[in-house]
């Protein structure tokens, strides 16, 4: 059904599960027109009252596949996979819930921004490496980073792009529960299956009114003014050096 994950449901829940284990689950063109085709018949099919998104037990996701950020690639696809992807992750009205393991970088770890619940393993690692490879933020991270965790914690993250801790994005808040390794997915099935046994008009509403109003075209609006800069600087000498490099030693 899909080239880039696998889509099952069963009892009232969706699960899309990451399915490019040789590259650690790099998100690609396809991959983001997988994601929200996924979500989308999800959030449609009035049999589904939960989603579930997971990687594999190695990696969630790896973040961007950086091939499709050299000369030759199509840049406007990857913007437009972008501003889809978070477009439907925001507009979502049924509960999303995450399970990582292993590690989730750059739009694998901003991605729970965008996520009611979430779930990790103990030993996953994350990072938002955007200025390691010359790049801005994605995913309206650049304004909700800092109104989940603080703007010195977000600052830090994203000026750095350090790797953090399950623990610490549990600290902060972006997570609900640190697992142990192998664990998380059936924690997120576990409160998935719960909610909905709950009354899903209560459940929508609910999320509703968690997010503020215009909450859609807010994520919309940040997300296009982080893809103009995102495309100016990949642009120049310096970034597609940094990706190169990157690149060579994968």
């Amino acid at each position: 059904m899909f080239e880039d994950l696998l889509y099952s449901q069963d009892k009232g829940i969706a699960l899309l599960q990451l399915n490019r284990p040789g590259v650690l689950n790099a998100i690609r063109v396809q991959t983001y027109l997988d994601l929200i085709a996924a979500l989308t018949a999800a959030e449609q099919d009035e049999q589904v009252n939960v989603i579930v998104l997971s990687g594999s037990a190695t990696a969630f996701s790896a973040g961007n596949d950086l091939s499709d950020l050299l000369p030759g690639g199509n840049l406007l696809a990857v913007k437009e996979g972008v501003a889809g992807i978070f477009h439907t992750l925001a507009a979502l009205t049924k509960p999303l819930i995450i399970a990582q393991e292993g590690v989730a970088i750059g739009i694998g770890a901003n991605i729970l921004l965008h996520a009611d619940l979430a779930y990790a393993g103990k030993s996953t690692r994350y990072s938002l490496p955007f200025a390691k490879i010359g790049v801005t933020s994605e995913g309206a991270c650049s304004v909700l980073l800092a109104e989940a965790v603080g703007p010195k914690v977000a600052a830090e993250l994203l000026l750095s792009g350090r790797f953090f801790s399950a623990s610490e994005a549990q600290q902060w808040g972006l997570l609900n529960q640190v697992t142990e390794d192998g664990e998380a997915l059936d924690n997120a099935l576990a409160i998935a299956r719960q909610i909905s046994k709950n009354s899903q008009g209560s459940i929508r509403a609910i999320k509703r009114l968690a997010k503020e109003e215009g909450h859609v075209e807010r994520v919309d609006r940040a997300v296009a003014i982080e893809m103009q800069l995102f495309a100016e600087l990949l642009q120049t000498e310096e970034t597609q050096l940094r990706i190169k490099q990157v690149l060579s030693k994968q």
